[in-house]
């Protein structure tokens, strides 16, 4: 992906995809204990389905086909399996009114969605690619479906004995166990050009001498040199950013150029990776992971979902190779724990989760100021 800038192409991403989709359920019975599903390495028969215009996609939308592999890896057609479309989200670019002139200027917004759709088991996913005139791209997933469901002997909450310790009721003898969604996306950023590296901003708090303020925040810039460092968990308490930088290429006021991860609203694993079978999901004890492109490193928890060795960015990372001024590629883990509410049954109300990569010192001012009125 490139940005015309004034007549030049800019890149931004040369390649960005899911790469892995985990969702490990919460019942140590027998017959649960082993659903901890990589369901884009562990289901066969293609991913995508076709597309309804005006119902799951707008009716004004472009359709697109792809051919996928089937269970026995021959290659079909499937028709409308992505759309491509604009609308208006309901808020302005931007806007300011002005105290002297008493004068308005507001731009109106417009995003540009590529989607898909992906039935895996008793789940619908659907993929949004969201691009801004701001710079911007959001990824999105939206979950629906139908939730995995068991049956119990008990009825309700009636006879007085409280919840099952491992899901919900939400009818009549029909528990929907506890579980996990977890997404690891896989972004080739290519900042303007490949020789980027990665800088982690903690936001710190630091007491002055004297003054009117004794304590303010300032950013603490830091360059992961190795994989290792580049390892990043999200805390409320200790805020800060994770930026994808070019330390060649200067914006008008000298900072290097860059792309900001925005994190918004994840949450990671509550269980270690030896927890889970065969030790699957190792992906999910981080929300971020940065490493050297390699071309055979595709799949954020390995090639094979059933090897007896596995290989998935724990593995290489610990490896602990250097990343700085180089080809990296970050892999953002976006997630939620899903406790089943009564509403999500019989089908699922679509719940969406999302992250973002904005431009951070990319442009020397707002990309998006002569949007017209």
């Amino acid at each position: 992906m490139k940005y015309v800038d004034d007549g030049k192409p800019r890149s931004i991403l040369y390649q960005g995809h899911l790469s892995e989709l985990f969702v490990p359920y919460m019942d140590p019975l027998m017959d649960w204990r082993d659903r901890a599903y990589l369901d884009l390495a562990e289901n066969p028969g293609g991913l995508a389905n076709s597309l309804q215009p005006g119902l799951d996609c707008p009716s004004h939308a472009t359709f697109i086909d792809a051919v996928v592999a089937n269970g026995q890896g021959i290659p079909v057609r499937v028709e409308r399996a992505a759309c491509l479309f604009e609308f208006d989200p309901g808020s302005m670019a931007w806007r300011h009114w002005d105290f002297m002139t008493r004068r308005t200027e507001s731009r109106a917004n417009r995003v540009l969605v590529l989607r898909m759709i992906a039935t895996l088991g008793n789940y619908d996913y659907v993929f949004d690619w969201v691009f801004m005139q701001n710079g911007a791209i959001r990824i999105r997933v939206g979950s629906t479906g139908i939730d995995q469901a068991k049956a119990v002997t008990r009825r309700d909450l009636r006879d007085g004995k409280g919840e099952p310790p491992f899901g919900h009721f939400v009818a009549p003898h029909t528990v929907a166990v506890n579980h996990d969604h977890y997404f690891s996306y896989r972004l080739d950023l290519d900042i303007d050009g490949v020789q980027n590296s990665f800088l982690h901003e903690s936001l710190k708090v630091i007491e002055l001498p004297s003054g009117p303020c004794r304590k303010v925040w300032v950013v603490e810039p830091k360059i992961a040199r190795t994989e290792k460092e580049a390892r990043m968990r999200m805390h409320m308490a200790r805020p800060g950013l994770w930026r994808v930088i070019n330390p060649a290429v200067k914006g008008a006021v000298g900072n290097p150029v860059s792309y900001h991860i925005r994190a918004m609203g994840t949450n990671r694993s509550l269980l270690s990776v030896e927890e889970y079978p065969g030790g699957r999901g190792g992906f999910t004890s981080n929300y971020l992971w940065v490493t050297p492109r390699r071309r055979d490193e595709l799949y954020a928890d390995g090639k094979y979902p059933f090897p007896t060795k596995r290989n998935g960015l724990p593995q290489w990372t610990d490896r602990d190779r250097p990343i700085e001024n180089t080809e990296i590629v970050a892999w953002y883990t976006l997630g939620f724990h899903h406790v089943v509410r009564v509403e999500d049954w019989p089908v699922m109300s679509t719940k969406w989760d999302q992250f973002e990569i904005r431009p951070y010192n990319f442009f020397d001012r707002n990309p998006a100021i002569n949007l017209p009125k």
